[in-house]
């Protein structure tokens, strides 16, 4: 982690911005973590630590740490109204955002993968990243939906 951090304050101050505090704190917090966040989680976990950190201020610095590349980000929703950040480093990860409850359940990347590797292979295209948002209902709601007889048809993608 020490490494990561150290790497990120040294490209911030490569493009001339100053390493804050608010902006270290920020950069722990991330490295801290295996899965993505919100700005919302992230605002919680920074200001457990650093009472006077904003909202603002974090969702200021994730779009600043976005552009120089420090963060991965990817919306979870197909609407692109939620978006989820982790550091730039790690395994592909994709959600499932549960329409029903709000939870997020992660999808492992292989097919995604194979997929964009496909893609690459049959159309001689590069594919630098994916974007893939899926909803619908993680495994608790699907089997209280199945249990109630309330899951709504067409639940599945078809072929």
């Amino acid at each position: 982690m020490p490494h990561l951090i150290d790497d990120a304050e040294a490209l911030l101050h490569e493009h001339g911005f100053k390493i804050t505090g608010q902006r270290t704190l920020l950069l722990q917090v991330l490295a801290g973590q295996s899965t993505y966040l919100d700005a919302e989680e992230i605002y919680e976990l920074a200001h457990a630590q650093d009472t006077s950190i904003s909202l603002a201020t974090v969702y200021r610095t994730l779009n600043l740490f976005a552009d120089l590349g420090l963060v991965d980000h990817r919306y979870i929703e197909p609407e692109h109204r939620r978006e989820v950040f982790r550091m730039s480093e790690g395994p592909e990860q994709h959600y499932l955002t549960c329409v029903r409850c709000g939870a997020r359940v992660l999808i492992h990347a292989n097919l995604l993968n194979r997929m964009a590797h496909e893609l690459v292979r049959r159309k001689g295209v590069s594919v630098i990243t994916a974007c893939a948002c899926f909803t619908g209902y993680c495994p608790d709601c699907t089997a209280e939906l199945q249990q109630t007889g309330k899951l709504p048809t067409g639940n599945s993608l078809p072929g």
